[in-house]
């Protein structure tokens, strides 16, 4: 599980932004929306709001960027051709993009950072808690190891496994030519594995849930009776759901999906399978008689949005992890975002702790029953086009029963809005 991350000299993150999944001290909702982890008290999930171009979709993409880091399929050249640092000032292209993120391991707290510019790594860390004080795997600047801690172990092994200039020295550890370090694996698989993006083309979750109901093996993340279990539970009037093969050849957006996953070192060789949405026909005394299936391009852009997250949902809740969600309401319902929220805050749907982090414009999620102060984030850019984030945790506020976060909120109490006047247009 996360614990802190912070970027640095990303797109309109000139300063250093901090997203802390660390609890602040108040009994708001702890009997559901936070959860206890060695010695630390987390946050199930974290809520993001801000105003059109304020950068929350930066933040995201920040996550994006950095596991991009560890493919072997992603043209590392090319990323440093265009490296997306602030570009609103003179001196920010002369400096790194930084990250840095906090997490548990192996229930062990472990603290990874990475600094990158145009000509490579400038700067990488690893530190974890093997105990209870903080120890060093290895510092590195530029293409030498400067430092190398106690538990880094085959120190000899630097002998012959160099850092490569445009690599993470992580990545290096982890190939499978490299027998030595196994924490370098599992930290490896934990960052490219168990944070999940839902901003990847929707026709790929949709793939991964129709390959999952045609083996219908119930080893896998889902099966077809929990996806019509929870289309019907969000009131998608639909009596069942089926998967068979296209009769149409490929379409041009399947097609932009297979070159995106080749490119990310997927095989996928044809679009042979379509799902279909079946509903009940009825008669003029509207007794059913019969039932009618739609390919689920028929249906509403909401049903193919909720379908799609369907799959990056149930993974992290049965898998554990961490789901980032830009713009949770486009498409969605207010009521159907909150129950999704719920998911996370609810121990018996999110047994192992996955966390949730998701923006959004839709103020009637900013709701004291259903997220906690420190769960609530704004993002506001100034008019340097620089964008800061904090709290409603840090806010000095007079709390009391009845504060009506969206409210004070709409008033501009916490910034983070657009400061709108009439639109001077001649029609």
């Amino acid at each position: 599980m996360i614990i802190e991350y912070k970027v640095k000299n990303f797109k309109s993150f000139k300063n250093e932004i901090i997203l802390s999944m660390v609890a602040d001290n108040n009994r708001e909702l702890s009997d559901t929306n936070l959860f206890q982890y060695e010695n630390m008290t987390l946050l199930k999930s974290a809520a993001i709001f801000g105003s059109n171009a304020s950068g929350k979709s930066n933040l995201i993409e920040s996550f994006s960027f950095f596991n991009d880091l560890f493919s072997a399929y992603v043209d590392i050249n090319k990323m440093l051709s265009n490296l997306p640092y602030f570009k609103l000032d003179t001196e920010s292209k002369n400096k790194p993009i930084s990250y840095e993120i906090s997490f548990f391991l192996n229930g062990k707290r472990h603290r990874y950072g990475i600094e990158i510019d145009s000509k490579g790594i400038y700067s990488e860390w690893l530190y974890f808690v093997p105990k209870r004080q903080e120890a060093c795997y290895f510092e590195r600047k530029r293409n030498e190891i400067v430092r190398t801690g106690t538990y880094f172990e085959d120190r000899k092994a630097l002998d012959y496994i160099k850092p490569d200039a445009i690599r993470p020295f992580l990545f290096t550890l982890a190939q499978d030519s490299i027998k030595e370090f196994v924490w370098a694996k599992e930290i490896i698989n934990y960052l490219k594995f168990y944070i999940r993006p839902s901003n990847l083309p929707e026709v790929f979750f949709k793939s991964m849930i129709e390959e999952e109901i045609l083996k219908n093996s119930g080893k896998g993340i889902l099966t077809k009776e929990e996806v019509l279990s929870f289309l019907k539970d969000a009131d998608i009037c639909i009596t069942d759901i089926s998967v068979l093969k296209k009769k149409t050849d490929e379409d041009d957006l399947f097609s932009q999906f297979v070159e995106f996953m080749q490119q990310k070192g997927a095989s996928i060789e044809s679009n042979e399978l379509e799902t279909y949405m079946h509903h009940s026909k009825y008669d003029e005394q509207y007794n059913i008689v019969g039932e009618e299936k739609f390919p689920l391009d028929a249906e509403s852009r909401g049903t193919a949005k909720l379908y799609a997250l369907i799959y990056p949902i149930f993974f992290v809740l049965k898998v554990g992890g961490f789901l980032l969600i830009d713009e949770i309401e486009s498409s969605l319902h207010p009521l159907l975002c909150e129950r999704i929220i719920r998911l996370f805050n609810n121990s018996k749907t999110n047994p192992h702790n996955a966390q949730l982090i998701f923006t959004t414009h839709n103020t009637l999620l900013m709701n004291p029953k259903l997220l906690r102060r420190d769960q609530i984030y704004f993002i506001e850019k100034n008019k340097y086009g620089v964008s800061n984030m904090y709290s409603l945790y840090d806010i000095d506020l007079d709390i009391r029963s009845n504060f009506n976060y969206l409210n004070n909120y709409l008033a501009g109490r916490f910034g983070a809005i657009p400061y709108l006047v009439d639109f001077n247009i001649s029609i």
